[in-house]
């Protein structure tokens, strides 16, 4: 029997353009509309691929814990929870879970935003958009701090099925991958006052090239220093699918981290907030900040489609 294939947006690298949408299921609202319109998005990400003319258009959709109870009528994955708020002082990752995430991707923001219409005209008035963010490949795919964004990032098909694909491990739930998503504020003119060698220091890593500092000079505090994290002397991995937004008033990055577990971001993200026994936490939390926090399991496209077929789990009895 063949192995269950991910949803088309996991496992590509992101196109030039993206829509990061979350979601809200209504309460009292019918959802077998809901479980369609999931079920059909693949064909329905064929379909607009083909009147668009944009070949690599992709997209998946992802379900956090309550909505994967009343969607597919059974638990969730193991492992899949809500995202918890972590604090320490000033720095703050809020937690802001809703139900679904949306994730398209392309070469076109055009393609993009008539996938999503359609996505969304099928839900009718079932869902209701939380939160909607359209990313943009900046430069060589820099960050707007000017870094370029993603150099610890698996590469090739292999790599990136081993950090961010679900196998074995969690039966029934093959081909599927938890992610954690994230909007990100920049403060870009405070960051830009610092010299370039500041701001080297603040990341790890040189500007012009993305070349780590050596152990010796790299500081503790540096963005590369808290996030690269080792254990049983391999490197902990997570996918990032995350791209730039902006208008003129605000400017950031909306991060998305699949992952074949949702243990690693959370450990990355704990180590960049809280402060270790010598003080130290991530400085790059001095010029960012997140604004959201959702988990959500994105499940292989086989699984995806059963949904044509089930029901809600009936009401527990008192």
């Amino acid at each position: 029997m063949p192995a269950p294939q991910p949803q088309s947006a996991v496992l590509p690298p992101t196109g030039k353009f993206a829509f990061y949408l979350t979601l809200r299921v209504k309460r009292g609202t019918r959802l077998g509309v809901v479980r369609r319109a999931c079920a059909e998005l693949p064909a329905l990400t064929r379909q607009v691929a083909a009147a668009t003319g944009e070949r690599k258009l992709f997209s998946a959709v992802g379900f956090g814990a309550a909505a994967w109870r009343r969607i597919f009528g059974s638990p969730p994955p193991p492992g899949l929870v809500p995202f918890r708020k972590i604090q320490d002082g000033p720095r703050v990752a809020p937690g802001t879970q809703v139900d679904l995430f949306l994730h398209i991707h392309s070469d076109r923001h055009d393609a993009n935003f008539h996938l999503a219409r359609r996505f969304l005209a099928a839900c009718g008035d079932a869902v209701r958009v939380f939160e909607e963010m359209h990313g943009f490949r900046n430069l060589d795919r820099r960050d707007l701090t000017g870094f370029i964004d993603g150099t610890e990032n698996p590469s090739g098909v292999k790599e990136r099925t081993e950090a961010a694909i679900v196998g074995a491990e969690i039966p029934g739930f093959a081909g599927g991958s938890f992610v954690s998503t994230q909007r990100w504020v920049h403060d870009l003119p405070r960051f830009e006052a610092r010299s370039v060698a500041a701001q080297e220091r603040v990341i790890g890593r040189s500007k012009a090239d993305s070349v780590e500092m050596d152990d010796a000079v790299k500081p503790p505090t540096a963005h590369i220093a808290r996030v690269v994290i080792e254990e049983n002397g391999k490197e902990l991995q997570i996918l990032r699918q995350s791209l730039p937004y902006a208008t003129t008033a605000q400017q950031g990055i909306f991060f998305v981290a699949y992952g074949r577990t949702p243990a690693n971001f959370r450990k990355m993200l704990t180590r960049m907030i809280r402060r270790d026994a010598h003080g130290h936490y991530d400085h790059l939390m001095d010029f960012t900040k997140p604004v959201s926090g959702c988990n959500f399991f994105v499940p292989s496209a086989d699984l995806l489609r059963t949904l044509i077929q089930r029901k809600a789990r009936p009401p527990r009895r008192a």
